[in-house]
C-alpha cells in the first residue's frame, strides 16, 4: 500500500488502521452498567438462560440481548439478532465460540452473559 496513500487515508477516516477497516459500529461514549438496553422479540415465552451457561454442541436461538445501548449495538453488528439460531462450538471458563451459520465467533465471559438464549 502506498505510504502517502495510507497516512491521508488514516487522518480522513479514523475507523481505517494499518490494512483493517472496522465495519462494525463502536461505542464512542463511556458506558456505564446502569444503563441497559434489552431487545426482546413479544414471542420470547420460553425460560431463557445466558449464553455462557450453554454446553459445548447445544443449538441455540437467542431471544434476548442486555447490556448498554452501545453494547447492543455491537452484537447486532457481529450478527446476535433476537430469532437467529446459533450452536456452541466451544466452550472455557464463560468464553464460548459459537457458530452462526457458516460463521465463527467468540466472545468473552461478559459478552456472552448478555446474550439470552432458549433451546
Amino acid at each position: 500500500m502506498n505510504q502517502k496513500y495510507s497516512q491521508h487515508n488514516q487522518q480522513s477516516n479514523p475507523r481505517y488502521f494499518e490494512g483493517f477497516t472496522f465495519y462494525c459500529e463502536t461505542p464512542e461514549a463511556e458506558e456505564t452498567e446502569n444503563s441497559s438496553t434489552e431487545v426482546q422479540p413479544d414471542s420470547a415465552k420460553s425460560k431463557s438462560f445466558p449464553l455462557a451457561m450453554a454446553s459445548v454442541g447445544e443449538k441455540l436461538r437467542i431471544v434476548k440481548l442486555r447490556g448498554s445501548e452501545g453494547c447492543v449495538r455491537r452484537l447486532i453488528g457481529m450478527g446476535f439478532v433476537s430469532g437467529t439460531e446459533l450452536q456452541i462450538i466451544s466452550h472455557s471458563g464463560g468464553s464460548v465460540i459459537v457458530a452462526i451459520g457458516e460463521n465463527r465467533i467468540g466472545l468473552g465471559a461478559g459478552m456472552a452473559q448478555k446474550i439470552m438464549c432458549a433451546n
